[in-house]
């Protein structure tokens, strides 16, 4: 790897200024010991740099490594090391996190574990499955932190095999089953599609080991996959059996569940009850998940008058959640009136943001008001291109829009693929510079590296417009595959043309 950060033996010079907030009396708690190094212990290091990281103080959080340097505990103590990497991944200087670890001189299992994470935060999952593997084969074996942290990153970019794996070792190495590793194990099969695994998971769990998070993983995975009414029904048992008392986190997944299935009178008394009857005041989730669960039925005006008249103000993700449900509905009069606000209203979005701009002028080329789609088109040249990754006999693969980065051999195939296909829908060919959406390319390239029959298994990071959503149903019919495609949203499972959210997302 090339040299990113300071050798280890070294303090590390060049780094950023403190960049985030720390209060004054946690700045005067912490600064206080620094003005005589001699008078800290390395027992201290560890926490005071879980706090330094915690608030994000860069600038403390170097005098700290290099006090770990003067103390001689840096090559020796590995909570110093983890505590470390850990701060710099926190302050998102994973670069400096990764360079640390390598230059270990015999890193330990919490060590790798937080280096992992550090791969996992910075997106770099690649990274973390190969520590995974160099750790196993140093002869580390995992522990259900490294497991958990291994599961997330499957969990996040689709690597089911991995998981699938990660789930025997540690069954083959008798690792404790806990609450903690069961909910990672649930949310990546989950996650990673495959929900009757999760379920039969739940079921073989013991009791005692089924924590609130366990149930809630549960309620979480069949409401991602559409099963609004299986995840009230576990409520319910949940709740008569005595089992545990909900919380915030198990209403999202019930209003998610009632949302995905078009389930609007439940999700209505739901959201109702968790203050009448648990005392649990709703977040701009909450509201989130009801405002998209009124817009998708089409309840369009009540949808704005729960987002107008809600205690807490409405942000850009709940205002977005509007706007794309009158695109659904083609309610152009609504969706404009959304627009001005969030162009005029005090509302915070990424600086680039052009989504909104993206379903207005979507929605201005299917009315025919050709010249406000001339005015928002350009605007959406900007937008962030969405990518898919497809798992393709163990191996992950990552597409963008225009399948940029391909061979060129593997490339004309996957041309020639996506021309077949427009053919046979009757379609003319796309734009000119053939930027076929990542999920396109992905479908087609499982068409051509997997076998007859199997399974296709794609993620993307984007919701699933339509055209593409059309494309799966036709290829899980003509081609007679099953399709599995998880969006930001949910999950999508094609079969015989047709898919599982029934049009519905």
């Amino acid at each position: 790897m090339t040299t990113l950060a300071p050798p280890l033996l070294r303090p590390p010079p060049h780094l950023p200024p403190t960049t985030h907030n720390l209060n004054s009396s946690s700045k005067d708690t912490t600064l206080l010991p620094l003005s005589s190094c001699d008078e800290i212990h390395r027992l201290h290091l560890p926490s005071l740099i879980k706090s330094c990281a915690r608030y994000r103080h860069v600038s403390l959080g170097r005098q700290l490594h290099a006090l770990s340097v003067k103390l001689g505990c840096l090559v020796s103590d590995p909570f110093v090391q983890s505590s470390l990497i850990s701060f710099y991944a926190s302050c998102s200087l994973h670069a400096i996190a990764l360079q640390l670890f390598e230059e270990l001189p015999e890193p330990n299992i919490v060590s790798y574990t937080s280096a992992m994470d550090a791969c996992v935060d910075s997106e770099q999952p690649e990274l973390a499955f190969s520590l995974f593997h160099q750790m196993v084969k140093s002869g580390i074996s995992p522990d259900s932190f490294s497991l958990v942290v291994l599961l997330s990153a499957c969990a996040d970019n689709g690597a089911l095999n991995l998981g699938c794996g990660a789930h025997a070792l540690a069954l083959k190495i008798g690792l404790e089953l806990t609450p903690f590793l069961v909910t990672a194990l649930i949310s990546m099969y989950s996650k990673c599609s495959s929900l009757d695994s999760a379920m039969l998971l739940f079921q073989q769990t013991p009791e005692e080991i089924k924590s609130l998070q366990v149930w809630n993983a549960v309620i979480n995975a069949l409401a991602l996959h559409g099963h609004g009414s299986d995840a009230l029904k576990l409520f319910e048992d949940m709740i008569s059996g005595g089992f545990h008392q909900p919380n915030s986190i198990t209403f999202l997944g019930l209003l998610s569940g009632c949302t995905q299935s078009g389930l609007v009178q439940e999700g209505k008394h739901y959201f109702n009850i968790m203050t009448t009857k648990f005392g649990i005041e709703p977040t701009i989730k909450h509201y989130g998940c009801m405002v998209d669960l009124l817009g998708m039925a089409g309840l369009l005006n009540e949808a704005f008058d729960l987002l107008t008249h809600m205690p807490i103000q409405p942000n850009y993700v709940v205002w977005m959640s509007l706007l794309r449900s009158c695109s659904a509905h083609g309610d152009i009069t609504m969706a404009e009136q959304v627009m001005y606000i969030i162009m005029h209203g005090e509302i915070e979005y990424p600086m680039g943001e052009v989504g909104h701009f993206a379903i207005m002028s979507g929605m201005y080329r299917k009315a025919g008001v050709f010249d406000r789609f001339a005015q928002t088109r350009h605007l959406v040249e900007r937008k962030q291109k969405g990518k898919s990754r497809i798992e393709i006999g163990g191996n992950m693969h990552e597409f963008s829009v225009g399948f940029h980065g391909l061979h060129s051999s593997e490339g004309n195939k996957i041309i020639e693929m996506l021309d077949v296909l427009d053919v046979k829908l009757g379609k003319q060919k796309e734009e000119a510079n053939g930027e076929h959406h990542s999920e396109k390319v992905a479908v087609s390239f499982g068409l051509i590296k997997s076998n007859s029959g199997m399974t296709i298994r794609v993620f993307n990071y984007l919701r699933i417009c339509k055209d593409c959503h059309d494309l799966m149903k036709f290829v899980s019919k003509s081609y007679d595959r099953e399709i599995i495609m998880r969006d930001c949203n949910r999950i999508h499972r094609f079969v015989g043309g047709m898919c599982s959210c029934r049009d519905y997302w």
